[in-house]
Parts: structure tokens; sequence; C-alpha cells
């Protein structure tokens, strides 16, 4: 900002002008940066200036005017883009950028969208208006497509025009309301992760038992502003009640990395490793405040529990828990009505690993994040397509430290809720379940495959398997030995195909690109 406002008064131009210049310089010095990491942030940049020439143009936000059966394709999706896009138009995102579970792909399965991510040179091929097919399911776009081959996708997929939401498996009938139990009578409780308003519906339609991610920090996305304490409270009351007797997880603001931090705020050189989370909230109390405000003030209302992202330390939960006795206090003695809110410890980091057994004695329940307990477990960025064949979830490493934390919340007899993208595929889900897991969350719409999966199994033998892998040495051993138990145990389950544990399902479609965000 002081660059420009210079640059304004040197060169006496409007500011538009400056921030043009300014921001030009910026993103120079970025794609000269040897690091991919860091080079890669200029993006970031470039949102942030959008944003501000289009606030300074005096203009009124307003969403992109799409056609029906869009295909969004794009060199990258920023999380403030996603939020804004017309849900009911788009059949299906490509990007050149991302990777299974980079923000994009996670909304798109949210919302039962297919998505093809981390296609690194295919948004400089493709033109508004082009004819394409995206097929999730095999992670392939077919630019240009024959009347042949666009034939045969219409064909196998019905009518020419379906809803993309039609290709995700629906349980309308009763029985996806129903308690879920294994074959052999093990109960598995399977709660929804929500971000965004259209995603809401899900919970009710899948069957899922309350909300058990939701994700706050999707209240920056579309303003250059904190939201107000009102504001938050209305919304997350809303979420709560969506949850009913289940009620509703509350993530805290998980700020910076991927994320992004609000505007008014100095972006970092290395932001996954930074004031991310936990972090950034305590640095920056009088937003925490607020939010923890509006969090105990829904919890009078409805079921509300809170989840601090990114803990690496007990101190970080002890901190948390301070803020929230202080304000419930003020809060009480201004005579506003509290609730009890549990108070939950992320598990995605390392440290929190290996200290879960002592974060376990200082909460209410545990939430296991396995996309970013991958990424810094495995030093893989997520959103990095260039590594993403060594995002390995099946990792040794991964399953040690998913049974190391489930093992430390029986222990200290609390609930763990394991709500990263592995809670979706119904392989992984059943590995899951074999280390101990009871309670998953994931996308709603990815409810009914996993569910229909734990119907069919004996957690028995899920845990035989699970034993069997954590004695495995690489990521590949475990892989294959996914892909030969399942499919010998479970065929009906588990075709060659899925396994193991094939990356989020979707049918694919045929459409139209609608523009190039």
């Amino acid at each position: 900002m002081e660059a420009v406002e210079s640059h304004i008064e040197r060169e006496s131009v409007n500011a538009e002008w400056a921030l043009k210049v300014v921001s030009d310089r910026l993103l120079d010095v970025y794609a000269k940066i040897k690091d991919d990491y860091l080079r890669e942030r200029g993006s970031d940049v470039e949102d942030v200036v959008e944003r501000l020439l289009f606030a300074l143009s005096g203009e009124r936000t307003e969403r992109p005017q799409l056609m029906e059966d869009t295909v969004i394709v794009a060199e990258e999706l920023l999380p403030s883009t996603v939020a804004e896009l017309d849900f009911g138009r788009i059949r299906a995102i490509a990007t050149d950028s991302g990777g299974w579970t980079s923000h994009t792909a996670i909304i798109a399965r949210g919302l039962g969208i297919p998505a093809v991510v981390g296609l690194r040179d295919f948004y400089r091929q493709a033109r508004t208006g082009d004819e394409i097919i995206v097929d999730a399911g095999r992670g392939e776009i077919v630019l240009h497509p024959t009347v042949r081959s666009a034939h045969g996708y219409r064909s196998a997929h019905g009518r020419k025009h379906e809803l993309s939401t039609a290709f995700v498996p629906v349980e309308a009938q009763a029985s996806a309301h129903e308690p879920l139990v294994t074959v052999d009578g093990v109960e598995i409780i399977l709660r929804a992760n929500l971000e965004l308003p259209p995603e809401y519906a899900g919970i009710d339609r899948f069957g899922a038992r309350g909300v058990g991610l939701f994700r706050t920090e999707f209240m920056l996305s579309q303003r250059d502003s904190m939201p107000l304490e009102e504001e938050q409270y209305q919304a997350y009351l809303k979420v709560a009640q969506l949850g009913g007797a289940d009620g509703a997880i509350l993530r805290l603001f998980d700020l910076g990395g991927d994320k992004g931090a609000p505007a008014g705020f100095e972006p970092e050189r290395n932001p996954a490793l930074g004031l991310r989370g936990i972090r950034f909230c305590l640095r920056h109390e009088e937003l925490f405040r607020t939010q923890v405000r509006a969090v105990l003030r829904a919890g009078a209302q409805a079921r509300v529990s809170a989840v601090v992202p990114m803990v690496s330390d007990v101190t970080d939960m002890r901190r948390a828990r301070a803020l929230f006795d202080e304000e419930r206090a003020r809060l009480t003695a201004d005579k506003v009505s509290v609730g009890r809110v549990r108070l939950g410890a992320m598990i995605e980091v390392p440290a929190a690993v290996m200290l879960a057994a002592e974060l376990a004695r200082e909460v209410d329940f545990l939430s296991l994040g396995t996309n970013d307990l991958v990424q810094y477990l495995l030093a893989v960025d997520r959103d990095n397509d260039q590594v993403s064949d060594w995002f390995r979830s099946l990792h040794p490493a991964v399953l040690q430290s998913v049974r190391k934390t489930i093992s430390a919340a029986v222990a200290a007899a609390i609930p763990i809720v394991v709500c990263g993208e592995m809670a979706a595929s119904p392989a992984y889900a059943l590995i899951l379940i074999g280390l101990g897991a009871r309670e998953l969350s994931m996308s709603a719409a990815s409810i009914p495959r996993v569910r229909r999966m734990v119907k069919g199994i004996d957690e028995l033998t899920a845990a035989a398997i699970a034993d069997d892998c954590l004695k495995q040495a690489t990521a590949d051993d475990v892989e294959e030995l996914v892909r030969v138990r399942l499919g010998s145990h479970w065929p009906e389950l588990f075709p060659p195909k899925s396994l193991p544990a094939a990356r989020a399902k979707a049918a694919a479609v045929v459409a139209h690109i609608g523009g190039e965000v």
C-alpha cells in the first residue's frame, strides 16, 4: 500500500493505475523465485489486486454470469472465487493446479460436482464455448470430443442435461436415516463436512448424523472485513440447528496457508508454516474473542462444539480454553445466554500426534484432520500437482499416526472424529474403521457410498487388514495389500478398478466451457 501511495504522489496518476504498476513489479519478483511453492503464491497477489481494482471501480459485486451447463476451466480457483459461483449452472470443474485434497476439489465433492484438478497446462488450450467432457471418475478431460464420443458419454449417463448432483448415489429412502452398523454389529456414525450454504441440504438428504466439521472461514471468502459477532452468531446457530440433536462441530477460523488471510493482513513468505489456525487467532486476540462470543451464544440455542485448528502444543489448548472461560464470564455478567460448548483439538500436525495423549487429557474431544496431517507428515503440498504422487494417504507413517491418535482418545474416554478426505473414500474409510475410528465426517454427497460399504463389512476383518497394513514398510506395499484383501473379502463392494481407494468418484458430463475464471 505504501508503494501504491508513493506512486500516486510521485506520478500524479489515479489509484487504479498506481496499483497496476506496483502489482506488476511485485508479480515479476514472484515469477523469478526459484522455489515452486513461493512462486505459485503470486496467484494470491493477483487475486487481491483484482479485487482491489474492482472495489476502486465503485461497481457492485455480482456473481459471474454463467450459461446453463457450464464447465469452469481455470489455471487456479481460489476459495474466494469458488464461493461466488452459481452452482446451479455449473456441471463440472477443471483446473491446472491442485490435488485430490485441494480446497477446490473438496468443495466440488461436497456439492456433487465432477472435478478434475492438476491438469498443468489445459487452461491455455481451452476457449470459452468449447465443448468438453469431464470424466472425474478416470481423471480425464476430452476437449472437442467427436460426435461419437459425446454420444457415448451421454448415453452412459442418461438424458443430455441431467443435473450434476444426480451423478452422486442418493439414498432418499428412510434407510439413510437409520442407525448404521457393520455386519458384526459395530455402530459407525457418519457426519457431514460443510462450508458453503449450497451444501446444507445434503445433511438431511444423505442422512448425516449432524455436522462433523463446519469451516467457519467461509464467512471471509466474499468480504473484505471480518464478520461482526451477530453475523457469526446467526450463521453458527443455523448450522447447529441443521445438525439437529447431533449438533455441529465448528472449526474456529483456520486462516493462513491455502486459506489465505483476511484483507488488511500482510501475506507471508511461507504461509503453510506461518501464522495459521490457532496461531493467527491468538496473535489477533480481539478477532478470536469475537468468534468465541458468537460460538458461546449459539451454544445456548443448539448443540455446539468448537475445534481448535493447527494445534501443536498443549499450551495452545490451554490459552484457547482460557479465552472461552473469560468470554463466558463476560457474557454471563452482561446477562447474555450462553451454552455449554465442548472444546476439542484438531490433530493435523506431527507434533499434535506425538502429544495426542497429553492433548486428550485437556479437551472434550479430538478431531483428526487427515488432509493436513498427510501434508505435514510427508512434507507434501496438497495443492501442488508436481508432488501429487507423494501424497499417499495409506503411507505407513500416516496409518501409524491415525492409530496413535485414536488410541489416545480411547484411553482418555473421549470421542474422536476423523474428518479429512480419507473418510470420504470407501476403501480408506474401511481402513480407518479397522484402526478404531467410529465417527467419520465427510462431504455429505460421499455419505451414501460409505454407508453402503459399512453395511457390507465386518469390523473384525477390517481390523485384521488394518493391523497387517501397519506392518508394511512402504505405501506401495500397503496399497497392494489393500487392493488384494478388500477385493477378495468384499468383491461386490470393491471391484478391481476402485482399488486401492481410487480418488473422488463422480460421473462424467458433457457441457460447454462457460468463462475463463
